[in-house]
């Protein structure tokens, strides 16, 4: 049962990583002058022009503002509630809106400077379900890797809690 519930969890995620990168994508891709002319008739409603503030989007269809809105919500662990007020979507009341938007420009400009435009980095890359990011990957860990050291249960003491720091990896092999 709990393989299942993993295992459902896993392609959710998936599924809405996929929904997102598209969306993201998407809303990188349409700009002015890369967009083919299409007549005001039959080209779909920009996100701007069916939602209230919306300040980064602006430029993805409407029809994918939800769905973009929930590759977020998932790639921090959140819901909806977390940004925006409940029954005011619009209303830039919380700063973790604001951020968000600060966010999300980060992101395309890294995109764009470094990978063409190309989708590489998303909000998952560096939240990965959560709302605060580890900004150092953790490097030392008690079950450390063999010849790297890390902390180990203390041979000599038979203290339960007692633990003893073996050398770790100087920095030169942690650079190589």
């Amino acid at each position: 049962m709990k393989k299942d519930r993993r295992l459902g969890a896993i392609v959710g995620m998936f599924t809405v990583l996929a929904v997102g990168g598209v969306v993201i994508r998407s809303a990188r891709a349409q700009s002015p002058a890369a967009a083919p002319p299409v007549s005001s008739a039959s080209a779909p409603k920009k996100a701007v022009e069916q939602f209230k503030n919306i300040q980064v989007l602006k430029d993805i269809p409407a029809d994918q503002l939800i769905p973009a809105m929930q590759f977020i919500t998932a790639s921090l662990g959140v819901e909806c509630g977390f940004c925006h007020v409940e029954g005011a979507f619009e209303k830039d009341d919380k700063k973790q809106k604001v951020t968000a938007r600060k966010m999300m420009e980060m992101m395309f400009t890294i995109n764009q400077e470094n990978f063409e435009g190309h989708r590489e980095v998303t909000c998952y890359s560096c939240h990965r379900g959560s709302t605060d990011p580890v900004g150092t990957p953790l490097v030392m860990a008690e079950a450390a890797m063999p010849g790297m050291g890390g902390a180990k249960k203390s041979e000599e003491n038979h203290d339960e809690g007692a633990f003893t720091t073996a050398p770790g990896p100087t920095a030169d092999h942690l650079l190589d």
